[in-house]
């Protein structure tokens, strides 16, 4: 038994990374920023050209980065991350780093620009073979060639870079054949169009900062997206492709004031045109704005494929809720946040004049947030105990955090009528605990039952 004890201390201080092949140290160090990697250096004599071989590297300061490539051993670059901070560092040399990087293979290459100096892009990239994944961020200017070729090519990421002319985002779509992926973040002074048009593309997302909503084109020519994402989207000129099979969107959509009613109206247009272009979504996500509440009944489309509705809404006039309700007759999941509304005359619950079909037959949860007991809210969640007869749970969460009010919402929630006997029942409320340096925020769930 003792001998036992003895063989187990002496484990205890084995050390079994250097035991490890250099390989597997190298996809380690390859998880560390670059000036890490270098400083296990001081390790071993062993360690010492391990960093000089990681497939990574990850500069989050740019003022050794000639010493560690002229360092480093020939080999492949899986990944290169450069973060550009210092106004004082010369163009010359970023050209120089993103080369290195390109002429070894580079696979991922990330770019970021956080200093008040615009910098540019070696010809080079643009006809990179190995390049799999992009992302440009900050004071980038996009300049391309007539000719972009980037056959393997599947994720790229534009954020807040410069466009030298409509053209260069065309031209880096187009020598991108094969992309998967695609994210745009624009800045307020942008005017690029955007126009897709990618036969591959399964997800994009688009996220407008401009502050004239109406800057440009939206252009979707997207047979395979899958996935897309409009935040704080409306286009001067929108048009989706016939074909597009998209599964889940989410759209938050730019909140405009003080329009006139026919400007809300050519907003909700835009609005309908967009919900037209998704009629196999499965998954849909609709993020505020007034517009929304101009649209029509004979407008909206029929959601077949609809499963799961979650409505973000601030200003939202009584009929949109039962619009959707009947149009999305295979329904199973409701998410309703911030039912309560900006103005007392578009503050209640009107009751459409037949029940929707998934009411009847489909609708198995419905989640309503930011819940304050309100006359149209009740009125609402009477209506759908009263028609949902396949609903298995009802999750409400307060927007109140007074226990006395929550337990009369409670109890004005247990006298309501039901038509589904097994549906289950959560009331939770949240509660702030306020210290001097910090917040603590608490689900506190009041009742969890069946009905």
């Amino acid at each position: 038994m003792a001998q036992s004890k003895s063989k187990c201390r002496k484990l205890k201080y084995v050390d079994r990374i250097s035991d490890l092949p250099d390989s597997l140290i190298c996809h380690i160090l390859s998880f560390l920023p670059t000036k890490h990697a270098v400083a296990t250096a001081i390790l071993a004599t062993r360690w010492k050209q391990l960093w000089t071989m990681v497939p990574t590297l990850d500069f989050g300061e740019d003022d050794f980065v000639f010493r560690v490539l002229a360092l480093r051993k020939p080999f492949p670059v899986k990944k290169f991350r450069l973060v550009l901070r210092r106004v004082d560092v010369n163009q010359s040399h970023v050209l120089t780093w993103v080369s290195y990087a390109i002429e070894h293979g580079v696979q991922e290459l990330h770019l970021l620009v956080k200093r008040n100096r615009t910098c540019e892009l070696p010809r080079s990239l643009f006809s990179c073979e190995s390049l799999e994944v992009l992302e440009l961020k900050g004071l980038i200017v996009l300049d391309c060639p007539p000719s972009v070729h980037l056959p393997n090519l599947k994720h790229l990421y534009l954020r807040k870079i410069e466009y030298a002319n409509d053209d260069s985002f065309h031209r880096l779509l187009t020598g991108s054949p094969n992309l998967l992926r695609l994210h745009v973040l624009n800045e307020p002074y942008d005017n690029v169009n955007l126009v897709f048009n990618n036969p591959k593309l399964e997800y994009l997302n688009i996220d407008n900062q401009v502050e004239d909503p109406r800057f440009g084109k939206l252009q979707i020519n997207a047979p395979n997206l899958k996935f897309l994402i409009l935040n704080n989207s409306n286009f001067q000129d929108f048009s989706v492709g016939k074909g597009t099979n998209v599964v889940e969107a989410y759209v938050k959509l730019f909140e405009r004031y003080q329009l006139q009613p026919h400007e809300h109206e050519n907003d909700g247009d835009c609005i309908v045109k967009l919900l037209k272009a998704l009629p196999n979504v499965r998954n849909l996500t609709l993020r505020h704005n007034k517009s929304l509440s101009f649209a029509s009944a004979n407008d909206i489309p029929i959601f077949n494929n609809l499963s799961h509705l979650r409505l973000e809404v601030k200003c939202c006039k009584s009929h949109l809720l039962p619009i959707l309700l009947q149009s999305s007759p295979n329904l199973e999941n409701l998410i309703l946040s911030k039912v309560d509304t900006e103005g007392p005359h578009e503050s209640y619950w009107t009751e459409p004049v037949n029940v929707p079909k998934c009411l009847k037959s489909h609708l198995r949860t419905i989640s309503l947030l930011q819940f304050k007991g309100l006359k149209h809210e009740l009125k609402l969640v009477t209506y759908m105990l009263e028609n949902a007869k396949v609903l298995e749970r009802m999750d409400i969460l307060s927007g109140s955090s007074s226990y006395k009010k929550n337990f009369r919402i409670l109890k004005k929630l247990f006298e309501l009528p039901r038509a589904s006997s097994t549906c289950e029942f959560k009331f939770s409320t949240v509660i702030y605990l306020f210290y001097e340096f910090y917040i603590e925020l608490y689900f506190i769930m009041i009742a969890y039952v069946k009905f």
